[in-house]
């Protein structure tokens, strides 16, 4: 059973007269247990729901259009914990003293299928496995980072076999979309063993879709942990040229270039960004695979839409991470500076927080951005980078935007990977005549 939070007004369930903090306990006999089992067994034009009103249960019978909600609002699923020990783990980097959810492994298909979080399916049972299957949760993103069981283990830090390609094989001979994700970490699972993971993967093409290859990451917290290291530049490039020869065979055998990586790796070897031709569809954006190129793109071809030139003098401080920074100044910055009245300094901004070697926009925390911007002339405006704030508007130091505003003493703009809010900002930050 759910407990309900919420009714939506003017709804089937307003009219029946239930109300918040009743219990959801059934639809047409089948338990409820969160918001996706609602959402399935209320898909139907005629249900039964069982309601528990304090000492009573209610039993209605209800007749609507197939796909219409009833208007009920669940309580919010209780995360599942990771029992892995990933030697990797970017929990296991941070620091103390930070927000409780930080420290937290998640390990839920249901947020993967939601949300798009990575899951290694470690845990999944046969009940979570048919349930995936019977509600259609489908696309998946799961981490798999090797196939070969002995190096699987060693990564995941799990002592048994966990069957992965059993589960895999059931899933994807029931039509569930997967998409993987392979942290490559420097002598452990690259050659032979990468080479085996993309062929054990590539046997379930489509339904799994794509593999995002993505780096390393490592803070200064990381003590008494797994030996690791980052890649040097020189391995990244070599990395690019194995994976480019296989994706061409790939795009021959399956008709799609199904590994793709991460933007990362480009950067960092300098090497330039690839045409949007290159992820196809851009399955794994959200995991930095075709961030750039997409929102490089997107910029082109609305930068037509930007005024040519502003009625008055605009100052924008726009701040970023070492990793964005040339391409950014490169494609978009230079553009912008073409507007007449507008000048745009942009700051790229050190990761003193978890270390140099964190050079993503993403894991910025406002202090570090105040410490470093503090002593400049920032103008009337400073942009931020997206995902630097949580669901809860907080940096990963706690640090709100107000917070921020009021120590620098102007106001910040989180803008969006599209950039297609750039243009309005800018006309509303244009000051007033004197």
């Amino acid at each position: 059973m759910v407990k309900i939070i919420n009714i939506v007004p003017d709804s089937i369930a307003e009219e029946l007269k239930i109300r918040t903090d009743e219990q959801l306990l059934s639809i047409n006999g089948d338990e409820i247990n969160d918001r996706l089992d609602y959402r399935y067994y209320s898909n139907n034009d005629k249900i039964e729901v069982l309601i528990r009103k304090e000492t009573e249960e209610i039993l209605y019978e209800i007749e609507k259009d197939i796909d219409e909600d009833i208007g009920l609002i669940v309580e919010d699923m209780e995360l599942k914990s990771c029992g892995n020990n990933c030697i990797f783990c970017f929990v296991y980097q941070n620091p103390k003293g930070l927000r409780k959810p930080l420290y937290f492994k998640d390990e839920d298909y249901r947020y993967s299928f939601l949300y798009g979080h990575y899951v290694t399916m470690t845990t999944l049972t046969d009940y979570d496995l048919k349930r995936i299957v019977k509600q259609r949760l489908s696309p998946l993103y799961i981490s798999v980072h090797a196939t070969d069981i002995e190096k699987r283990k060693l990564l995941l830090g799990i002592k048994e076999d966990d069957f992965l390609i059993e589960k895999i094989e059931y899933l994807t001979n029931n039509r569930i979309e997967l998409h993987a994700q392979i942290v490559l970490c420097p002598g452990l699972n690259e050659g032979a063993v990468f080479d085996k993971t993309i062929d054990d993967l590539k046997r379930f093409y489509p339904y799994v879709k794509s593999i995002a290859i993505v780096p390393l990451g490592l803070t200064q917290f990381r003590k008494n942990l797994y030996s690791l290291r980052i890649h040097k530049k020189d391995e990244l490039k070599q990395i690019i040229d194995k994976t480019n020869l296989m994706r061409e065979k790939l795009k021959k055998e399956l008709g799609n270039y199904f590994i793709y990586l991460s933007d990362e790796f480009f950067i960092k070897a300098e090497q330039p960004l690839p045409d949007a031709s290159y992820y196809d569809a851009f399955y794994q954006i959200e995991n930095g695979v075709g961030e750039f190129r997409q929102m490089i793109d997107e910029f082109i071809e609305d930068e037509n839409k930007l005024p040519s030139r502003l009625p008055h003098t605009t100052k924008i401080t726009w701040v970023t991470a070492k990793l964005a920074d040339e391409h950014l100044k490169k494609h978009i910055i230079n553009r912008l500076r073409k507007i007449k009245n507008l000048s745009i300094d942009l700051v790229s901004i050190k990761n003193e927080f978890y270390g140099d070697s964190i050079q993503v926009s993403g894991l910025l925390v406002a202090s570090d951005i105040y410490k470093q911007l503090k002593d400049r002339d920032l103008g009337d405006i400073i942009f931020i980078p997206p995902r630097v704030l949580n669901e809860d508007d907080l940096f990963l130091d706690n640090w709100t935007i107000e917070k921020l505003e009021d120590k620098l003493n102007t106001t910040c703009h989180v803008y969006t990977e599209s950039l297609t809010d750039i243009g309005q900002v800018i006309r509303n930050v244009i000051p007033s005549p004197e």
